[in-house]
Parts: structure tokens; sequence; C-alpha cells
């Protein structure tokens, strides 16, 4: 595996800009004790500026301990965008969910709400093309004909209603309402979905305080539409130049002087490692960011596993940066 180190090391101690993933033991357990419910999450959407309203789907994970009536009890609330070709009901339905479950069954991580979210405007109506290539009707830019407005979309018509209807550090939906509240809203992809964390950071820092993209780099730049015959993996991913990751990531900054916010990003394999590894080493160099795993002194980190690049490894994923973010 070239430069990958195998060494077990803490989630969050450093290793020459990079630590090794830490498996959850729980997950070799068997089935969880304490185990969280899944809620549909119906709504609408016309940001994109072409007329045209869209009825879309997100699945909303709710703790073990969640109770409704418990108005006390406030929650954090982490958004994750699925990669490509996949749709959110994978994570919140069926087998994968007790992976989920048993992050929190552990007692070692702090409970959270987490909210499974699509780019893709109708992903059951598109299934065969979006999990042939992933080329179907979306609104993060991949997708010619439609603006990248997802940003828009969560912003406007998923967080507010999310967040008022449950549980959460939010009591008034206006923008002053969700900017007091961002130390308590992490955003979090995969792949595509990491690339689309990134551009959360550009387009909606102000908003959430915790990134934690993962196995997808930096893409700078406006997108740019998929070529309708791309297939997954067959074609290398395009380098960005430094000036640009620079450029891209250091504006919302120094347009938000003063606002905190920590990213965790992350990695495995060959395929997206070396690359990310090289982003993130860039910008633990630059004045704006500090490299280290405490979020009251530092905001950015980075860790690499061996894990081979599928959708599925997210609960591993979550594993890790769940012991990080949020604690302050």
């Amino acid at each position: 595996m070239g430069e990958f180190r195998k060494v077990i090391t803490k989630p969050g101690e450093v290793l020459a800009y990079e630590t090794v993933f830490e498996e959850n033991p729980y997950l070799r357990t068997g089935v969880p004790e304490k185990m969280g419910t899944v809620e549909r999450f119906d709504y609408s959407t016309s940001v994109y500026e072409n007329g045209v309203t869209y009825n879309k789907t997100a699945y909303v994970y709710l703790p073990y301990c969640y109770d409704k009536d418990d108005k006390d009890r406030k929650y954090n609330v982490l958004y994750f965008q699925h990669g490509n070709t996949c749709e959110p009901a994978m994570f919140a339905i069926g087998g994968n969910k007790y992976m989920f479950d048993m992050l929190f069954d552990s007692g070692e991580l702090d409970p959270c709400i987490i909210v499974f979210i699509t780019y893709y405007m109708d992903p059951m109506r598109d299934a065969d093309s979006r999990i042939q290539t992933g080329f179907a009707e979306a609104g993060d830019g991949l997708y010619a004909g439609i603006p990248p407005f997802y940003y828009k979309e969560i912003l406007k018509d998923i967080v507010p209603a999310v967040e008022m209807k449950y549980n959460t550090y939010l009591t008034d939906p206006s923008d002053e309402g969700l900017i007091a509240t961002r130390d308590h809203r992490a955003f979090s992809g995969y792949s595509r979905g990491s690339m689309w964390t990134w551009r959360m950071f550009h387009y909606a820092f102000p908003y959430f305080r915790w990134f934690c993209p993962t196995s997808g780099g930096i893409p700078g730049g406006e997108p740019k539409p998929f070529d309708p015959n791309f297939r997954p993996g067959t074609r290398p991913l395009p380098v960005v130049p430094d000036e640009e990751v620079i450029k891209y990531m250091t504006e919302p900054i120094k347009a938000n002087p003063g606002l905190p916010f920590f990213i965790y990003a992350a990695s495995g394999g060959m395929r997206d490692g070396p690359g990310m590894r090289k982003q993130i080493k860039l910008l633990s160099e630059q004045p704006e960011f500090s490299y280290g795993s405490d979020p009251s002194k530092n905001n950015l980190l980075y860790s690499l596993s061996d894990y081979y690049h599928t959708d599925y490894l997210i609960p591993y994923y979550f594993w890790n940066y769940l012991k990080v973010i949020f604690k302050i």
C-alpha cells in the first residue's frame, strides 16, 4: 500500500499529517441492545431557478435515547451526503442501520441525530441510470442544465425544517438563527458527497462548524457537469492546482473572520488517499489552518485507512470522527 503504515493509533492522534482508522469493535458483537429509529422526511424545493418544484425525501436517524416529548434534551445534528450512484435509504433502512445503532450503543459516543440527504432529484425514478453511472438529475452541478444550488436546498428547505421538527438547538429558522446554532451542526459526505462537503465549506461556511469529507478531495472552482458516458473508476480524477485549492478553502474563512470551524477529513486506500493527503498537507501549511485533534485549538485533521472505496464503510468513518467533532 505504498506509504501506508499499519500502525494502530487513537483517533485524532497525529502521525505526520495522518492517523490510522480505529475499527469499531462493537460491530463484531452482534445485534445492538439500544436501537434507534428512522423517520422518512418529505419536503419540496424550488431553489434551482428553473421553474420546477422538486418533491424529495430525506431520512432522519434518531438515536435510542431520543424522546420527542423531552424538550429539555437537545441534540447535535449531522447531515450526510452519499456518494455517486447511491441514495439515502441505503443507510437508513435495512442491514446498514444496525451499524449506526452500534455507534451509540457502545456508550463511547454522544448520541446525535443523523440526516441522510441526496443531491439527486428523484433517485428512485432514475434508478437505472443512477446505479449504472451516477448520471441522473442532480443539484450538485454535475448534471448539465441544473445549477449547483444544492447548498441552497440544504440551507433553505432541509436544515430549518428538520431542526425545527426535532429536539435540536435551533429555535429560530432564520439565517441569523442558523448561524447562531452552527456549533451544533455538522456536514459530511463520501466520495462525490465528500466533494460536496468541501463545497459546503465554501458555500455555507457560516451555517456549519464541523465538516467531515471522506474519500473525495477538494474540487475547487465551479462544478463541471458529468459526461453522460462516464463510468465510475474508468478515468483518473482531475488534479486541482494548489493555488486553486488554497483560494477555494480560504475565501470563506477570510469572509467570516473569527468564526471557528473544524475539518476532519478521511480517506481509504490508494485510489483517493494520495491526492487527498497532499491537499490536507497543503492546507496545514496555510496560516488559516491549525493541524491537530483538539477543536478548541485546531481546525484540521486527517485520517487514512486501508479500506477500499465503498459507501458501505461509512459507519467506520463515523466511529472515528464522532469521537472528535462536537467536542466544545
